[in-house]
């Protein structure tokens, strides 16, 4: 897949870096999307807004994993089917492809 086109400053990824290893450490045994979802470093991450969403979706390039939420609450958009609803993969996809119409890819 093509690189992220971004703008993204330092210190932007390296806070996202650091609240999404947080996320990814206390919820690693979680399956409850909701409490995922819930978590106080995802939250933080929704928190920081449009700056990174191309590190969302670099996330979803490279490891693909439960952003759907964070990506949806802060582009206010929903790319994915119904279809494919619960697919990861399928779901990243829809996401790639959204960030790719939107010159994020």
């Amino acid at each position: 897949m093509e690189s992220l086109i971004s703008d993204v400053d330092l210190a932007t990824e390296q806070k996202f870096n650091r609240l999404k290893d947080e996320w990814r450490k206390d919820t690693l045994a979680t399956s409850s999307v909701t409490k995922m979802s819930m978590h106080p470093a995802y939250q933080r991450i929704i928190g920081m807004g449009p700056a990174v969403i191309p590190l969302l979706l670099r996330e979803l390039q490279t490891d693909p994993d439960h952003w759907f939420w964070a990506l949806g609450v802060i582009t206010e958009e929903n790319p994915i089917s119904e279809e494919d609803a619960g697919d990861i993969i399928k779901m990243s996809k829809a996401w790639l492809s959204w960030g790719k119409r939107n010159g994020l890819i």
